[in-house]
């Protein structure tokens, strides 16, 4: 991250609000593309503008005051949150609603059957297979340290951009990111068993490779909004990796890579799915609806990329 300059607000790469020199500007105004404040930007029917350009304008508000409010954000923590207390005490929860991608279709619910005594199917599961596991997984954590870093990350990446976004486009981000994360790891496990690495328990660890290992956390649908921040911060003229955005994103990678049991599969697939996503979205209020609905569209097809893929991981497994 780079340092405030001596004289001013600004640095060699991100310069300084026009109206207040002493602070660092956000992102441009939309109408004169001239550098301004938070404080100074005010949302516009596009973008944001600074006080000058909107000035006898339509009726908006200053961000400072539009980043306050953020329930969808809100509302993901306390389920979160509530759905770890609740595993606290009944540990079987998290079990039957982790992610283990050989369960997702229903030869690979016979498989792990008819491997291990423990695994009960239901006669729905038979049926079908498990594919709400893509879905629930992403709501479950292991221990405190594990829901309280994603609940903070959730709480801060949310606030940022749910109030740019707007509700619907920010669900379709969140969505997008937790069924990316998702597929991501199954794509690890179906590679890991095509090479048939799958069961050495170093690859587990570090991969999370093991189409029979449990996978929680809502680290997926996470990392997909640090992947929409940067994109953000891009369009606004901001050079991310000079930001925290950048920062945190940078050593959540190498942490990804670094502590045994962390999921790269859910990390990469949630930061690739918020990218795209991110790039889909920013776009006028005129064609918001039409974007988040692609976003939509885009999140069922990873669903069923990950169907297809378990399919093809139990028939590798199988022969």
């Amino acid at each position: 991250m780079s340092q405030d300059a001596a004289d001013g607000g600004g640095t060699t790469d991100r310069p300084a609000c026009y109206l207040h020199p002493g602070r660092p500007a956000l992102l441009r105004c939309s109408r004169c593309e001239q550098p301004v404040c938070g404080e100074d930007a005010i949302e516009a029917p596009v973008g944001y503008q600074c006080p000058r350009c909107a000035q006898g304008g339509q009726p908006v508000r200053r961000m400072v005051d539009v980043v306050q409010h953020a329930p969808v954000t809100r509302v993901l923590v306390g389920v979160i949150a509530v759905l770890f207390l609740v595993t606290s005490v009944v540990p079987a929860v998290t079990a039957t609603f982790g992610l283990r991608p050989i369960v997702l279709t229903p030869s690979g619910v016979a498989v792990l059957a008819s491997l291990a005594g423990w695994y009960q199917p239901s006669q729905l599961a038979q049926t079908i297979g498990e594919p709400w596991l893509l879905l629930t997984s992403g709501f479950l954590h292991a221990n405190l340290m594990h829901v309280g870093f994603n609940g903070l990350l959730l709480w801060q990446l949310g606030h940022l951009l749910e109030p740019l976004l707007g509700r619907g486009r920010y669900v379709a981000l969140y969505t997008a990111g937790l069924f990316g994360g998702s597929l991501g790891v199954v794509l690890v496990s179906w590679v890991s068993t095509l090479a048939g690495i799958s069961g050495i328990e170093l690859v587990g660890r570090i991969l999370g490779g093991n189409p029979l290992q449990l996978t929680i956390g809502a680290s997926g649908a996470v990392f997909g909004l640090m992947g929409a921040a940067m994109v953000v911060l891009r369009a606004r003229g901001v050079n991310p990796w000079q930001t925290t955005i950048g920062t945190l994103v940078a050593l959540n990678l190498v942490l990804t890579f670094l502590i045994p049991s962390i999921s790269v599969g859910g990390h990469l697939g949630g930061l690739l799915a918020g990218v795209v996503a991110g790039r889909l979205l920013m776009v006028d209020r005129e064609q918001a609806a039409t974007r988040r609905n692609a976003v939509f569209g885009l999140a069922l097809a990873m669903v069923v990329a990950s169907l297809v893929l378990a399919r093809l991981t139990v028939g590798a497994i199988i022969g």
